[in-house]
């Protein structure tokens, strides 16, 4: 089985390095690139150093608590991380994976569950946020024992339900609608009904609180015994209550993961239907390019609700802390400020999904008379598309509380098209035709480490000069990323 993982994962890689003109024209660099990204344990172990960084910040901070329950309470908040990290690469890379069409050789095969390679694929992107975590199962096995272990199955529990659920979300809304003129709205529908469930979790973050606060009396039995993961992590206070708990988990999400894994292997197999036909007037429009490199984007992305759940999840992060901000009293300006700042840190996270919007089509965009620049610019449109207007509804909502936080617009507009502008660049400087850049955890870490110094000296400015100077030099930031990569 790991044998053909390792064909398909070096398959996949093949396919995207030869959508890249600039290293497919030379087979000494194409071939160097290929041994190095399409090595399985290669991959996973530059992405894992990548996350460590992360990973011994957040033991650092477990270990200064000096307490076991306030140690394991933070622990449960930074076991979110597989699990979100596991349902994002799942819903994502699921499409784009299966778009590239590395499993057409394994259909006429007598195969019953081929998805399981597809799994196993997915679930080595999910490795690194698992490593992320070692430092601080470490921490709490090194000074409370068992609990430590328990927390490692309780992580791993996590990332599985978070693939898990990427795969439901493939299974059921991973194609393009094609049936008929309200697909759009069909899949908006179905993306929504995604982003609902997967706001269940946050929904009952505030329930529990909302018990803990009002009824003293339960707050034992819904911190250390609730059921929900990531709450569920701190009944590692009780170690045979936990080993029950995980093992409820397992007896769920096994059956349900060889259903869904089996399901998915028949839908792969199947042709492209459609429930019905529509006749439908053609338009021919003219466009430039770049508007129509983003329209074209956009109904994609709308077609493929795992696609557009892809470029909503990021922000979804951000989302508890913009509610707290508008529901206080008083909304001041730099807390708003501050909530436009994270949703510019989290714009950039959308290159991954952007990037694999084309798949095997790429190599038709390539032969259009389209420049690099132009590429870019339309990519970073669909980029923007969410966080801008996410943006924008917020300072609105704000300026209805406080209308003198209208003027924050400008920056809920300009803040995102610099750390997506930057993005680009990170990913297209030096390249000189259109292509498709490998991607992967390693480069988004790297790439959200420079967002945030980015974002870093714009507040800087922003508190010594004032609000139009910051403007300004973000303004000049994005002319300056975007002049990089005109050509």
């Amino acid at each position: 089985m790991f044998e053909v993982v390792r064909i398909l994962y070096r398959e996949l890689h093949y396919r995207r390095l030869k959508s890249n003109p600039q290293i497919a024209s030379d087979p000494k660099k194409f071939e160097k690139q290929l041994k190095t990204s399409g090595d399985i344990i290669r991959g996973i172990l530059f992405q894992s150093i990548a996350f460590l960084f992360f990973g011994f910040m957040m033991a650092m901070a477990i270990k200064s608590t000096g307490d076991k329950t306030k140690a394991v309470i933070m622990f449960s908040t930074y076991a979110m991380l597989p699990f979100v990290m596991a349902l994002y690469t799942t819903a994502v890379n699921a499409s784009y994976t299966t778009s590239m069409g590395i499993f057409e050789p394994l259909k006429p095969l007598p195969i019953k569950t081929g998805a399981k390679y597809l799994s196993l694929l997915l679930m080595i992107d999910n490795v690194p946020a698992l490593v992320a975590m070692l430092p601080s199962v470490g921490v709490l096995a090194l000074n409370y024992g068992l609990t430590g272990i328990l927390g490692l199955l309780w992580i791993t529990i996590g990332a599985f339900l978070g693939h898990v659920l990427g795969l439901v979300i493939f299974r059921f809304f991973g194609s393009a609608s094609v049936d008929g003129r309200f697909s759009s709205l069909k899949t908006l529908a179905r993306t929504m009904g995604v982003l609902l469930f997967i706001s269940m979790f946050y929904a009952l973050n505030y329930i529990q609180a909302y018990v803990s606060e009002h009824y003293k009396e339960l707050i034992p039995v819904f911190s250390r015994y609730s059921i929900a993961y990531p709450f569920s992590v701190t009944s590692i206070l009780e170690p045979i209550i936990s080993v029950l708990i995980l093992l409820g988990y397992i007896a769920i999400l096994a059956p349900l993961y060889l259903v869904v894994i089996r399901r998915l292997w028949e839908r792969m197999g199947e042709n492209l239907k459609t429930s019905r036909t529509v006749v439908s007037k053609f338009r021919a429009k003219i466009l430039s390019p770049v508007l129509a490199l983003t329209m074209k984007d956009l109904r994609i992305i709308f077609r493929k609700s795992s696609l557009f759940v892809g470029l909503l999840l990021p922000l979804f992060i951000v989302l508890p802390t913009a509610i707290s901000v508008l529901s206080s009293r008083k909304v001041s300006e730099w807390a708003v400020v501050s909530v436009l700042f994270m949703i510019a840190w989290m714009a950039s996270v959308g290159i991954d999904t952007v990037l694999k919007i084309d798949g095997l089509e790429f190599e038709f965009l390539r032969s259009l008379p389209i420049t690099l620049g132009q590429f870019v610019r339309g990519k970073l449109i669909t980029m923007n598309a969410v966080p801008i207007s996410a943006g924008v509804v917020l300072v609105l909502v704000a300026s209805y509380l406080n209308p003198y936080l209208l003027k924050l617009v400008p920056a809920a507009i300009v803040l995102p098209l610099l750390t997506s502008s930057l993005a680009m660049t990170f990913f297209y400087h030096g390249e000189k035709e259109l292509s498709l850049p490998e991607t992967n955890f390693g480069h988004v870490i790297a790439l959200m480490i420079l967002n945030g110094i980015t974002l870093g000296i714009v507040a800087g400015v922003w508190f010594l000069l004032g609000y139009p100077y910051a403007m300004g030099l973000s303004i000049l930031g994005v002319f300056v990323f975007l002049k990089a990569v005109s050509r």
